[in-house]
């Protein structure tokens, strides 16, 4: 019994103690609690020193694996992209807050986004001026020409008579009543096929010619040159085709020295005809090139700007033809100024949301509102389209001029003619912005502007009266207000019924037109005029008509005419005696020096580009613009306004070839030879068979059309020099039509235009060129010169109903040393 009790009270104790061992491991750092009560001595000793050691145990492993991990730490902390571990600790909370910043961002109506533009990926190309070269022959000079010196001048204009049928060329050659010149154009950006643009002709440094005045330059081809390291200048296509009275030095303002050295070059305003077609072009920047982004682009501007054809269908202005090549067509609202249009392309949003453009276009509200920022945000809301014309309305209720003006800008090439009265407002009294608003006025298809333009050309100044002319042809070119009377083939007399003082206008760019802004204005009499060589004006004191005579050597009796004395009237008559544009400019110069006319008189009045805008003090309303272009920033600066546009972004619609670049391209060395290179085989691929190095003689080359196709590029946007033969001998190869129909063709609008990427169907041999092609080749060939020839024939009998310089050309047949 006393057995069973001592045995009982031994596992009593044995649980008790096992106890206080998980009261100890489970407690932690309450392991010291104190043993049960009647545990006894022995049950506390057997229990303790085990708990200890357990603990001392947990903490000395604690203490190694915290020093391990301190250390390795340190080390790694050392290392590059370190600074991720001192984010560890951090980085839950931080996904979590960086997750609620892109939710308060997306919800987020600040005006902090960045929208790309198409400006950081593209470039616009397309726009430069191509220079084309020819050499032509002046006839109807008075004893003033040249037998031309040998040289390959002069062998090209000699096969190029004798392509024509010109008997004895080398006895015209050697009359003084002829000239050998160089014919230099400049092949406008986004010309179009039948488009007139200027000519400049020069007598060669070696000639001893003295004067092109009274002359006549028969009809020249014009080719594209293209300067190739190793093979000189080499012809591309022939791109226009020049002819018409050649305007010599006006003699204004100048010495007798500088009158006689410029006789020896003149110019014809329109004087050349376009047989292309030129685009524009969009380039991607190298680190923006991919198919993918070609499309995107494409898309941006076809979304923004296209047009309809005649069935109706949407038709794109940008098409992707490579990954780093987008071909872009003309927008027409922007056919008057295409800086501008390359501009608001460049401002075009890259691949933008709704809401991310609703943003935009409330930051561009507020920046529109400030004069420094004004043209920027006006041109990214012209590029936005319909949905921003709210915005710029609301902007034209500021009282600062530039920001209505730009917004009156846009909403013009919009469409919106809301702004129509503030930019009749900045060209009557702002100059420096004179020349955009009247191109932004050019394209507002509304009554309104019409109205305005009409209004304008009772200005007091010359230059606003011709530029609202010029203006209102594009906008309405048949409006009752421009009453015109056309001399032929020789220039325009526009009649204006102005309610201003008189004045009279000429120009030497774009077209041979006269204007008259006041259709009652009478000569001052006595007055003793000259228009050109053949036409005198006589008029004496007290009387109130004048004396209109003709002479001509080949009638016995010269022509006479008695005529008010009313300008138009006189003007009138000396066209219908066959006065030339440059005739009747110098009438009006020799009148405006013997004050015989009315009013102001003059010439190239144009509106410019590059002016100050001064803000003088006293508020919005007494800003003013010196009519001077700025030579520098620092004039800017000291005068207190800035520099309005340059000379380099002027719209095309008032655009001028400076003196600067026509010295670069018209140089004496230029001038002394036209002699293209002969193309070897580094230029045209040829058959291996026949070796193309040797230099043949040009009345042995040929090449087939087989090789010609081959040899043509392509173009994008641009017109881009191509080698058409193997050699490039005298300008005088093509036969593209009978020699007596080239002309009556081009005067009736009839030429055959050049293909632009390859001469493919195109007749550009001599007879003896296409006896040595291929049979398959040259039947082709024949079949479409020969199409081309019938068209332009029938244009040369059914459609010209002007005299052109085709009928001048047979008339120089007839009478081949131009006696008159």
């Amino acid at each position: 019994m006393l057995s069973c009790q001592n045995s009982h009270s031994i596992h009593s104790r044995r649980d008790r103690g096992r106890g206080q061992v998980r009261d100890g491991v489970g407690s932690g750092e309450r392991g010291t609690e104190r043993p049960q009560h009647g545990s006894g001595i022995a049950g506390a000793s057997g229990s303790s020193p085990d708990h200890v050691r357990h603990r001392r145990l947990h903490r000395a492993l604690a203490v190694l694996l915290l020093t391990a991990v301190c250390g390795c730490t340190s080390g790694l902390m050392s290392m590059p992209g370190s600074g991720l571990f001192g984010k560890l600790p951090d980085l839950r909370g931080k996904k979590t807050a960086a997750r609620v910043v892109k939710d308060d961002e997306d919800n987020d109506f600040g005006d902090h986004i960045e929208t790309p533009l198409l400006s950081e990926y593209i470039s616009v190309q397309g726009n430069n001026l191509v220079v084309l070269r020819g050499v032509g022959l002046v006839t109807g000079l008075d004893g003033t020409g040249d037998n031309p010196p040998p040289s390959s001048l002069r062998v090209a204009l000699k096969e190029e008579m004798t392509r024509r049928g010109v008997a004895k060329p080398e006895q015209i050659l050697a009359s003084r009543n002829t000239a050998l010149v160089v014919v230099t154009a400049y092949l406008p950006a986004l010309v179009h096929k039948g488009q007139r643009f200027d000519v400049r002709v020069s007598v060669p440094p070696n000639s001893d010619a003295t004067s092109l005045k009274g002359g006549w330059l028969l009809e020249t081809r014009l080719f594209e040159e293209q300067a190739v390291e190793g093979h000189g200048s080499l012809r591309g296509h022939e791109y226009g085709i020049a002819y018409g009275a050649v305007m010599t030095a006006l003699g204004v303002e100048k010495t007798r020295s500088e009158i006689s050295g410029e006789l020896r070059r003149g110019s014809i305003p329109g004087g050349a005809v376009s047989r292309t077609d030129r685009d524009l072009s969009i380039v991607l920047k190298n680190d923006k090139r991919g198919y993918r982004n070609s499309q995107r682009i494409s898309a941006a501007v076809s979304q923004r700007f296209h047009h309809y054809n005649r069935f109706g269908q949407r038709v794109s202005l940008a098409e992707p033809k490579t990954d780093a090549l987008i071909e872009l067509k003309m927008h027409p609202t922007y056919r008057n100024n295409f800086p501008r249009y390359q501009q608001v392309i460049r401002s075009i949003a890259f691949n933008e949301s709704d809401v991310a453009r609703r943003v935009r276009m409330e930051s561009l509200e507020r920046e529109i509102l400030e004069s420094a920022t004004a043209q920027k945000a006006a041109l990214q809301l012209e590029a936005i389209g319909e949905t921003s014309i709210p915005f710029l309305k609301r902007a034209m209720q500021s009282s600062e001029p530039e920001v209505r003006f730009h917004s009156a800008q846009a909403l013009a090439y919009m469409g919106d003619p809301s702004g129509v009265e503030i930019l009749k407002e900045a060209v009557e009294q702002q100059p420096a912005l004179r020349v955009y608003a009247l191109a932004a006025l050019s394209v507002v298809e509304a009554a309104e502007a019409v109205m305005t333009l009409r209004s304008l050309m009772s200005a007091p100044d010359l230059e606003t009266r011709y530029g609202a002319l010029r203006a209102l042809q594009e906008n309405a070119p048949n409006d009752q207000a421009l009453v015109r009377a056309e001399f032929e083939n020789r220039f325009v007399l526009f009649l204006i019924d102005s309610s201003g003082p008189p004045m009279a206008h000429v120009t030497r760019r774009r077209a041979p037109e006269v204007v008259l802004f006041g259709t009652e204005q009478r000569l001052k009499l006595p007055a003793v005029l000259n228009a050109g060589r053949h036409i005198s004006v006589i008029g004496e004191d007290g009387r109130h008509e004048v004396v209109v005579t003709r002479y001509d050597l080949n009638q016995s009796e010269p022509i006479r005419r008695t005529v008010s004395c009313r300008l138009a009237d006189v003007l009138r008559t000396c066209g219908e005696l066959g006065a030339t544009y440059p005739d009747v400019v110098q009438l009006l110069i020799e009148a405006e020096q013997q004050q015989n006319l009315p009013g102001d008189f003059g010439i190239d009045r144009l509106p410019q580009a590059g002016r100050i805008l001064v803000n003088i003090p006293g508020g919005a309303d007494a800003t003013a613009a010196k009519d001077v272009p700025a030579p520098d920033e620092s004039l800017s600066e000291d005068s207190g306004g800035k520099i309005v546009g340059n000379p380099a972004m002027i719209p095309n619609l008032f655009d001028r070839l400076e003196e600067d670049e026509l010295r670069k391209h018209e140089t004496d060395e230029k001038l002394s030879s036209l002699k293209f290179s002969d193309v070897t085989d580094a230029d045209e691929p040829s058959d291996k068979d026949e070796p193309s190095s040797e230099v043949q003689d040009p009345s042995q080359r040929g090449s087939s059309a087989k090789s010609r196709r081959s040899s043509a590029k392509t173009r994008a946007g641009r017109v881009q020099s191509s080698s058409d033969e193997p050699a490039t001998d005298n300008l005088v190869k093509t036969a593209d039509q009978p020699a007596n129909q080239v002309g009556d063709a081009s005067a009736a609008g009839a030429i055959s235009s050049p293909k632009s990427d390859s001469n493919e169907g195109s007749a550009d041999e001599g007879t003896e060129d296409q006896a040595t092609e291929d049979q398959d080749d040259e039947s082709e060939d024949e079949a479409s010169g020969d199409e081309a020839s019938g068209d332009e024939a029938s244009g040369d009998e059914a459609s010209d109903t002007r005299p052109g310089p085709g009928q001048r050309f047979r008339k120089f047949l007839s009478n081949p040393l131009g006696r008159r």
